[in-house]
């Protein structure tokens, strides 16, 4: 995994995190709607830095889940100031 990510890429993961915490596993399209055509080099970057597990679709890729390590430091990121 390379922990080396953008800021860009730092707060989509926090977005994804909240998506899934809600029971979300939300499509590239919708993220594209969201948050505009840049996420789409995000999620590439996320994905081939490990951070996050797809399944690709009919009209780009599902986010199914993140990894482990991504979800440690999501954690550890909410926790800071509590």
């Amino acid at each position: 995994m390379d922990f080396r990510i953008t800021a860009e890429e730092e707060a989509l993961v926090f977005r994804l995190a909240e998506l899934l915490d809600a029971g979300t596993h939300p499509r590239e399209t919708q993220l594209v709607e969201e948050l505009g055509p840049d996420v789409r080099q995000q999620l590439e970057g996320l994905k081939v830095k490990g951070w996050i597990l797809v399944r690709e679709a009919t009209g780009g890729m599902v986010i199914v889940d993140l990894t482990g390590p991504a979800w440690n430091a999501v954690r550890s990121r909410r926790d800071v100031g509590r």
